[in-house]
Parts: C-alpha cells; structure tokens; sequence
C-alpha cells in the first residue's frame, strides 16, 4: 500500500481522502464520486494518481515485513534506503507545512485588525450623519404639521362650498334632464308624424301584395294543372313499364330459343366436323382403291376381257357412290351455315331490342325526375303564397295599431308640449325676475331667491312627475320605434325573398333552356332511332321472308316466324304512337316554359318595388340621421343656457 501525500492531503482533503481510498474494497463507489466532482478537482486527483503511478519510489511494498517472509540482504537494502528517504520526505513536508500555517496565521490576525479599525470608523462616521438627518427630519415634520393644520383650515372652508355648488350642480343636471327630454320628445313627435305619412306607403303595399298574391294563385293553378298533366303521364308510364316487363320477358324467352339455337348450331357443326373427316376418310379409301385398281390392271394385263369389264364396273360405280356422298355433304354444309347466319341475325335483333328496352328505361326515369322537379316547384310557390298571405295580415294589423297609437301619441304629445313650453316660459321668467331682484336689498333678495326656490323645487317635482308620464311614453315610442325596426328587418327579409326568387327564375329558366335542348336532342335521336327501326325492321322483314321461303321445309318454325313478326309490326306502331305522344308532350313544355318566363316576369316587378322600398327606406334613415344631429345641435344650445343659468345662479349665491 503506498503512503499517502501528507502536503496534498492539507491542501486538499478531498484528493489524499480519494487517494487513499483509491486502493480500498470501496474503489468502485469512489470512482463514481469521483465522477460526479467538478473538472478542476477530478484534474488534481489525476495529477496525484499519476505521481504514484509513474513513479515507483513513491510506492513502499511492506510485503517483506510480514512473517515468513525472507529476503536476502541485497534486495533488503534499496527497500531500507527508499523507506528512509521516503520517512525524510515526509518529515519536511510536515516541519514545511507547520511554518506555512503559522506564518499565514499571524498575517490573517493582522489584516483582520485592520479591516475591523476601518469598519470602526466607518460606522462612528455613519452615526454622525443619522443624528444630522434626524435633527432635519424633526424640524420638517414640525414644518409639515403647521401645513397640515392650516389644509384643514381650507380643507373645511371648500367642503362647506362643495355643498352648496353640489346642491346648485345637482338642480342644474335635473334642468339639462329636462331639456334634454323636452328635446327626445320633439324629435320622437316628429318621427310619429313621418310614420304617419309612412301609413299611407302601407297602404299602398298591402294593395300590392294582394294584387301579387292574385298572380302567385294564378301561378299555383298553373302549376296544378301542369301537375295534373305529369300525373296523366305517371299513370303512361306505368303501362309503359307493364309493357317493359313485356318486352323484356319476350327477350328473355328469346335468349333461351338463341341458347338453345346455339347448342344446337354447335352440335350440327360437330357433326359437320365428322361427316368432312368421312368424307375425307371416303375419298383416301376410294383413291386407295382406285390405286389399287390401277396395281392390278398394270399387274394382269394378260388376263381375259371378261374379267375386266365387270373390275371397271365396280370402280364407276364406287366413284359415283364417293361423288354422291360428297355433293350430300356439301348440302347439308349449306344448310347448315345459313342457319347459323339466321341465328346471328335474330342474335342481332334481340341485341337491339335489349338496347331499346334500356333507352325506355332511362326515358321513364328522366320523367319520374322531371316529376319530382316539377312537384319540388309546387310546393315551393304554395309555400311562397301562405307567406305573402301571413305577410299582408300583418301589415294590415300593423296598420290599424298603428293609426290607433298615432292619433293617442298626437294627442298627449301636444298637450305635453304646451305643459313644456308654459314651464320653461315660466322658468324663464323667474330666471329674469331673480336677476331684476338681485340689484336690491340683500336680505329680500335672499327671501325672495328662498321662495323661488321653493317654487322651482315645485315646479321640479311637478316636472319630475310628468316627466314620468313622458318617459312612459317615450318606452311606448320606443315600442314603436322597434316595431319598425322589425319591419325593416321584415324588408330586408322581403329583399332576401325577392333575391331567392330572382335566382329560383334564373334555375328555371336554365332548366327551360336545358328541357328545351334535352327535349330537341331527344327528338332527334328518337327520329334516328325510329328510321334505324325502320331500315331495320325492313332488313328484318326482307331477312324473315328469305328464311321463310328457304324454311318452308321445316314447317313447325314457320307459325312462330309468323308471330315474331307481328310482334315485331306491333312494336312498331307502339313506337310510332310514342313519338306522337312525346311531340305532345314537348308542346306541353313549351307551353309550361311560357307561362314560367310569365311568372318570371311578375316576380322582377316584384323585385323592382321591393328594390323601391328599399331605397325609400334608405331616404327615411338619411333624414333620421339628420334630425338627429340637428337634435344634438339643440342640445348643445340648451347646455350653454344651463350652464349660464348656473353662472346667475352662483352669483344670486355669493350675493346672498
């Protein structure tokens, strides 16, 4: 084990503790707390490892003076020598260490005498300074409460002033109060009037509305008739889909018939397929024979005449039996490839027929939609007609109320202006009378200001009271004032309808335009389709009549020919009664189209009064605007009057 750094571990206890722990059972833990010390103290204990690490003198291995430990006398010697001058070292750094700490004590007990001095005299000259700021601060309070004694003085003379301009402030605000109301309710008779006049405008409008709500009863047996007319069509179109499911039961009977056609067409081309491969196999067996034949007449040149003959026989005789065999197969081929076109033609026409039956389909489901439309349209202008019927109820009801209020209004509004006026004359003559009166004796002077305050306080109270009674009437003008509003907002709402309608013009009108186009397009591809019908059916017809003169053989399909064709005649004049049918009902839209751009119309000269109205209305706020600033002008005035009453008023005071 090494010995410790005696001077380090004075320094810094820290490091010779961890120095002397770096070689113990703890050495993990005191890593890790090493680890958590700052950089400079984990550098200094570095530095220290080092010098034991790198320097094996400062090292003592002790393990030769345990017992049984034996050691010669040249390896005991440098041990003896570097422990004596490691004890020497350790010697001087003590006796070094103990110097240091008496040298530096004596100069810290010094330097602290010092500092203690200084703060000595510091405090002495600090205490000086408080006495003087004391002595200062006693002759400025002394100071301060002669002030405070005499603001008292003030501070009671100026309340007992407040009081008096409180009083004379608080009669004043109730004068102002009262022009100020005076000055609300002119203005409020005024607009009762110019509502008035506005009566008359309603008037008029109710009369409109009626004459609109005549138009919109037009308009709805228009559209009840034309819903009546699309309700006839609904009841077509169920016969037409009955015969759809018609038609479309007759193709799927002819998709099994063209199934079975089909089986059958390849059963006949196998069989086809075998008689070529026999016929084939026939005619390399008579080519064989006929080699064969050739062999033996090359081979018996010798023999008799009589045996020849009857050889040549047989050979004619299988050739014309090969012949035979071949021009049958070649007809039964015939037959059998006319009857495959056959089938790909009535393939083709059931093909048509599917395709005929889809554009019935869509035409019964562009109906049903137009229906719809149609209905959706109903019952909005029904919808519209109960609103401008409610609408007109109330305007009439508002009407008579209102013609009620205003001839009420009228009526206390005069008489309160004249209360009002008589009141201020008579205000106005005790102002002037006070002033007359304050040129005389100061004591009737006083009697006098006395009484006529008591009269104004009774006049105040008289006024309080009926201006009471004209806030009651004021909350009733309000009332009133709201209702207008309402009604503006019932014009805005009015504007908004007329908005509603313009667009609900602009759709139908796109919807005429579109049913128009739709409907010509219609007609168009109806007439292409009907001559395709036609060339078709032509085609058919000449087709049915070359099968059935090339089938009269096969008599059991001749009577369903027959019946296909009829079905086929009878489809065409239900198709020819259809575009009938559709041409009348494209002259029903155009006359529908028509009575719509009618209604359309009545709707824009509803809109261009309502646009009227608005602006009318737009006028009204402008004047209101006006009066009401020519009211606060007013107002104005009247406070500079009080406020010059006020001026006599504190002066009839002092002279007082």
């Amino acid at each position: 084990m090494p010995l410790p750094n005696i001077l380090c571990i004075a320094k810094d206890p820290i490091s010779g503790n961890t120095t002397h722990t770096l070689v113990c059972e703890r050495k993990e833990e005191m890593i890790e707390k090493i680890k958590l010390l700052d950089i400079e103290t984990q550098a200094a204990i570095v530095s220290h490892i080092q010098e034991v690490t790198h320097n094996q003198l400062n090292v003592l291995d002790l393990s030769w003076l345990e017992e049984g430990s034996e050691l010669a006398h040249d390896e005991l010697e440098p041990l003896s020598r570097n422990m004596a001058a490691s004890l020497r070292q350790l010697i001087d750094q003590r006796d070094k260490a103990s110097e240091c700490g008496q040298n530096s004590g004596g100069q810290h007990l010094s330097v602290e005498l010092a500092d203690t001095k200084s703060k000595l005299r510091r405090y002495r000259q600090e205490l000086e300074e408080k006495t003087e700021q004391l002595m200062d601060s006693k002759h400025e309070v002394e100071r301060l409460d002669q002030e405070l004694q005499r603001l008292k003085q003030e501070n009671q003379s100026l309340s007992c002033e407040a009081r008096s301009v409180r009083v004379y402030r608080d009669e004043v605000d109730s004068l102002r109060e009262r022009a100020a109301r005076v000055d609300r309710l002119e203005t409020e008779l005024t607009r009762c009037k110019e509502k008035l006049n506005d009566v008359h405008f309603y008037k008029t409008r109710v009369e409109e509305l009626r004459e609109d709500n005549l138009t919109l009863m037009e308009t709805k047996v228009l559209l009840e008739e034309q819903l009546s007319a699309s309700r006839g069509r609904c009841d077509k179109l169920h016969t037409l889909e009955k015969d759809n499911l018609l038609l479309r039961a007759k193709i799927h009977d002819l998709e099994m018939e063209r199934d079975n056609e089909r089986r059958r067409l390849e059963e006949l081309v196998e069989e086809n397929m075998l008689l070529e491969i026999g016929q084939k196999q026939s005619m390399n067996e008579s080519a064989h024979l006929g080699w064969e034949l050739e062999q033996l007449t090359k081979n018996h040149d010798n023999t008799n005449t009589e045996s020849k003959t009857p050889r040549k026989s047989l050979v004619h005789e299988l050739n014309e039996c090969v012949s035979s065999r071949v021009l049958k197969l070649e007809k039964e081929n015939r037959e059998l490839q006319a009857s495959i076109e056959r089938l790909k033609e009535e393939n083709h026409v059931l093909q048509e027929q599917q395709l005929h039956t889809q554009e019935l389909d869509r035409e019964n489901q562009s109906l049903s939609n137009k229906l719809e439309r149609l209905q959706g349209l109903l019952d909005q202008e029904r919808m519209t007609n109960q609103d401008m019927e409610s609408l007109g109820e109330e305007l009439l009801k508002e009407k008579q109320c209102l013609e009620r209020e205003m001839h009420a209004l009228r009526a206390t509004k005069d008489r309160q202006i004249s209360e009002l006026e008589s009141e201020k004359q008579h205000l106005s003559d005790a102002v002037a009378s006070l002033q007359e009166r304050a040129q005389s004796n100061s004591e009737a002077r006083v009697r006098e200001v006395e009484a006529k305050n008591r009269l104004l306080h009774q006049s105040i109270t008289d006024t309080s009271s009926r201006l009471a009674s004209l806030e009651t009437q004021l909350k009733v003008v309000s009332e009133e004032a709201d209702r207008l509003r309402e009604r503006a907002g019932r014009c805005e709402e009015v504007e908004r309808e007329a908005a509603r309608l313009e667009r609900s013009r602009d759709s139908l009108s796109r919807e005429n335009h579109f049913l128009e186009a739709e409907e010509a397009q219609r007609e168009l591809q109806r007439l292409g389709k009907q001559e395709a019908e036609n060339s078709l059916l032509s085609k058919e017809n000449l087709d049915l009549r070359c099968s059935v003169e090339n089938l009269r053989s096969s008599t059991a399909r001749l009577p369903t020919l027959q019946e296909e064709l009829q079905e086929v005649q009878r489809e065409r004049q239900e198709l020819q009664r259809r575009l009938e049918e559709a041409s009348e009902e494209t002259q029903g839209e155009k006359k529908r189209a028509e009575r719509l751009e009618l209604n359309l119309a009545a709707l824009n000269q509803e809109k261009r009064r309502l646009e009227e109205e608005v602006e009318k209305s737009k006028e009204e706020r402008v004047e209101v605007e006006r009066k009401r600033r020519e009211t606060q002008s007013r107002e104005e005035e009247l406070r500079r009057e009080v406020e010059e009453l006020k001026e006599e008023i504190y002066l009839l005071s002092v002279f007082c």
